[in-house]
């Protein structure tokens, strides 16, 4: 029962000393990882924005619903020139 015993405390040890990553390991992984989640982010939000034309006033503006996860409303004015006219849509 002893030896039993003894033997799976070893074996715990050692999966534990083998599963336990570096803390510079670690640091680096969530570093990754955060990276790779704000690329997605702004992908997501630069893909979500519609582009607007007021022909009243003439002024464009990019507008962003957004949800709870990328934050939202947003309305900014941006110069039309800059924005290609595939993507603008003009108000009637």
């Amino acid at each position: 029962m002893k030896q039993t015993l003894a033997v799976m405390c070893i074996v715990a040890l050692a999966l534990f000393a083998i599963g336990c990553e570096e803390p510079e390991e670690a640091r680096a992984r969530e570093e990754v990882e955060r990276a790779q989640w704000l690329q997605s982010n702004a992908n997501k939000v630069i893909g979500d924005i519609q582009y607007i034309k007021d022909p009243r006033t003439g002024l464009c503006f990019a507008y962003y619903w957004g949800d709870t996860n990328f934050g939202g409303p947003a309305l900014a004015t941006v110069p039309c020139e800059a924005v290609p006219p595939e993507l603008l849509t003009v108000a009637k």
